[in-house]
């Protein structure tokens, strides 16, 4: 009876095995099908659109970097959340004539606070695509909104990735990883043809097409969710677009404590039952698959399975850093056993509290 559970146990641990080495392979894979950086044949009007809650610290550094962008046609937009610091005032001091902003002092009912500061920058702006980021984040080089414009043509919605900053501290290290995850797995998915995500820290949008779907109304009430969701409802194989590359990454800064970071991991999972059933199938699979490789293995003998979790860590070795290649950014490999199996625990568990908690917040 013993070797009959130690054998059902092994079986079942070697089939999530290949699912993960499955889902992994098929998703780097997707990554050949990218075509790099085309001559940009005319520069197309770009707004760039930021929510900033008392974030004057960070727009000393983004500003300044957005306004050395080596690009002749677009503006920067502000949107100025009930701000009680000297945001305004640095806004002001730099009278720059691409740079703009809107203070916003009341946000109405059943309009979720970020949402509503974004739709206000948005009607401000002048520009025919919206190019979306935070105050919290900077653009890798000066080509940014160049590499950004080269992929709109022909197309509504344009996904970029977003790493974090690493200071080399586990916790950081944890959280490059599990960005590099989300990044791997939305960006794989919209070269397949099943655009289901991104993220506001670099994304573009046609703001016609944004208008069209009359911007956040159907989604305003929901606490965050103002980009994958609505990629989630209007992106499709036609109309989305992916960019790739270090000239087009924008760096954002990682929490320096566990506690804050739960707590924007908690809000980002927090609108995952929204999505289709499809993309929350695949995301189920492929955590719960991941859940049991971690968990089945105390249950397993060592020596006899130590060279099957080698072939694994391999192929998945082999996968992001191929990946990593095309993406611009990775995370320290060195590490991956141990924050793979953090995040196998850690996620699950913080995306079932997410369905269970109702008062998440943009911003205190």
């Amino acid at each position: 009876m013993v070797l009959y559970i130690h054998f059902m146990i092994l079986s079942l641990w070697i089939a999530v095995l290949i699912i993960q080495m499955g889902m992994v392979g098929l998703f780097a894979y997707q990554f050949t099908r990218y075509q790099p950086f085309r001559t940009l044949e005319q520069e197309v009007p770009i707004s760039v659109i930021i929510a900033a809650h008392n974030e004057e610290a960070n727009l000393k550094k983004l500003i300044p970097r957005l306004l050395e962008q080596e690009y002749s046609n677009f503006e920067v937009v502000v949107g100025l959340d009930r701000t009680i610091d000297e945001s305004i005032d640095y806004l002001k001091e730099l009278n720059h004539p691409r740079l703009k902003w809107v203070e916003v002092q009341e946000i109405p009912v059943n309009f979720n606070e970020k949402k509503y500061v974004l739709s206000q920058a948005i009607q401000s702006s002048q520009m025919e695509w919206l190019v979306f980021t935070d105050a919290d984040c900077f653009p890798n080089t000066a080509k940014w909104l160049r590499e950004m414009a080269s992929k709109m043509k022909g197309k509504d919605i344009v996904l970029g990735y977003s790493p974090y900053l690493s200071n080399n501290s586990f916790l950081q290290s944890f959280i490059q990883y599990e960005s590099f995850i989300t990044g791997f797995h939305y960006l794989s998915v919209a070269l397949l043809g099943k655009p289901y995500m991104g993220v506001g820290r670099n994304m573009a949008v046609r703001k016609s097409f944004f208008l069209a779907k009359n911007g956040y109304d159907l989604i305003k009430g929901i606490k965050g969710g103002d980009d994958d969701l609505f990629i989630q409802q209007h992106a499709t194989a036609t109309n989305t677009t992916i960019v790739l590359s270090e000239q087009a990454l924008v760096y954002t800064y990682p929490k320096t404590t566990w506690k804050d970071y739960l707590r924007q991991k908690l809000r980002h999972l927090s609108v995952g039952k929204y999505y289709s059933g499809p993309d929350q199938l695949v995301h189920f699979v492929f955590n719960i698959s991941l859940t049991m490789v971690w968990l089945l293995l105390p249950f397993l003998q060592l020596e006899i399975v130590l060279p099957i979790i080698l072939f694994y860590l391999s192929i998945k070795l082999l996968g992001y850093r191929f990946a990593h290649i095309r993406m611009g950014s990775g995370f320290n490999y060195i590490l991956l056993p141990l924050v793979e199996s953090i995040y196998s625990i850690l996620i699950p568990v913080v995306a079932i509290r997410s369905k269970l908690v109702k008062d998440i917040k943009w911003k205190n």
